[in-house]
């Protein structure tokens, strides 16, 4: 009997199209993998709240102050930006998305007023944000007062109950409600907010 010889099997042909489409695929998916997994920042600077992430912050009165870190999500370095287009950065006294939360608890040993968000977490960033939304459009329910050195005051009615008055002074006043946000920013750097 004659054998034929057998053939080997046959291997399909990869184009360098496939291969390099192949190798773009698996460096996008380990990217995300690695995104997901550490905080990347531009110059090695501490990392900062993430979108999956809580941070806290401790108020004077030892109460903690929480950034859910859902909304805000990360932007270049230190930064962290909201749907709406804010910016919140470092400043002299912390990280100014700390310094708003600050507001979401009383400080009644506090000299003063003291501004005090009913929302909580997230719903503080979201509640800044419905007013940030309310400058853009031009609303009439906005006061826009210059402040120099490239800041401005808005004081945005928002036509419902946004926190109440604390502090000392809210304290003698026995926690009046407050209806109005005090937005001071930068362009669209936040410098400070707080129920009005």
């Amino acid at each position: 009997m004659n054998k034929r010889p057998s053939t080997p099997p046959r291997i399909p042909k990869i184009t360098a199209k496939k291969l390099l489409s192949a190798i773009i695929i698996v460096l996008i998916i380990a990217y995300q993998w690695y995104a997901e997994s550490t905080s990347i920042t531009d110059t090695g600077a501490t990392p900062q709240p993430s979108v999956f992430s809580t941070t806290t912050s401790q108020t004077p009165d030892n109460t903690t102050a929480t950034l859910e870190g859902r909304y805000l999500r990360d932007g270049r370095g230190e930064n962290l930006l909201s749907p709406a287009g804010l910016v919140y950065t470092s400043g002299r006294s912390g990280h100014r998305s700390k310094h708003v939360m600050r507001h979401a608890s009383d400080e009644p040993d506090r000299p003063g007023p003291h501004g005090v968000f009913d929302a909580q977490g997230d719903d503080v960033f979201r509640l800044i944000d419905e007013a940030y939304e309310l400058i853009q459009s031009g609303s009439n329910r906005v006061k826009t007062i210059p402040e120099g050195n490239g800041k401005t005051e808005y004081i945005i009615h928002m036509n419902r109950r946004i926190g109440y008055l604390g502090g000392e002074t809210g304290a003698r006043k026995n926690h009046p409600s407050l209806d109005r946000l005090n937005l001071v920013l930068g362009e669209n750097r936040v410098i400070t907010a707080y129920p009005y």
